[in-house]
């Protein structure tokens, strides 16, 4: 399949506002090559609302809020509170 074709968006239609672009980027920020700390988390989340916003998609406020509440379980965490993605932890094919 390729590259473009791929869909990072989870729970929202990533062929809208350059969503998919967005997604990828934030996905990558959070995965196994990327992540860190919660600050590092953190940019990654305003980066992504930027982006949204950016594009003048009307989800990015709400999407924002998702990520900030929600992003813990998906973030690779260098080390405090713990090692790894926590949802690789509970669902290991995820």
């Amino acid at each position: 399949m390729p590259e473009t074709e791929r869909q990072y968006c989870l729970f929202m239609d990533g062929s809208k506002y350059n969503r998919n672009i967005g997604c990828k980027r934030h996905d990558n920020a959070y995965g196994i090559k990327g992540g860190g700390t919660e600050v590092e988390r953190r940019a990654a989340d305003l980066r992504f609302y930027r982006h949204m916003r950016g594009e003048g998609d009307p989800l990015a406020l709400l999407v924002l809020a998702a990520v900030s509440l929600f992003g813990w379980f998906f973030f690779n965490y260098h080390g405090r509170p713990w090692r790894g993605q926590l949802v690789r932890k509970i669902f290991p094919r995820y």
